[in-house]
């Protein structure tokens, strides 16, 4: 299945949650870089491209909700 079809099952409120437990991983991965202790360098990019399509969706539904009520 393909991966934003998943996302857009989920609810917002999960969007939410998914997206700040991936930047608090960013901001640890980040601080272990800083130290020199940085495992696999592409997990901070995948981090921060899984948050950008969480986001993506959740402007995707605020622009539906948006477009619906200006119909009114």
């Amino acid at each position: 299945m393909n991966p934003m079809t998943e996302i857009r099952e989920r609810t917002s409120d999960d969007l939410l949650r998914e997206v700040a437990v991936a930047e608090h991983q960013i901001w640890e991965l980040r601080f272990q870089a800083g130290r020199e202790k940085a495992g696999d360098p592409s997990k901070i990019r995948q981090l921060r491209r899984d948050v950008a399509r969480r986001l993506t969706v959740m402007r995707e539904r605020e622009l539906a909700a948006s477009e619906g009520s200006d119909d009114e």
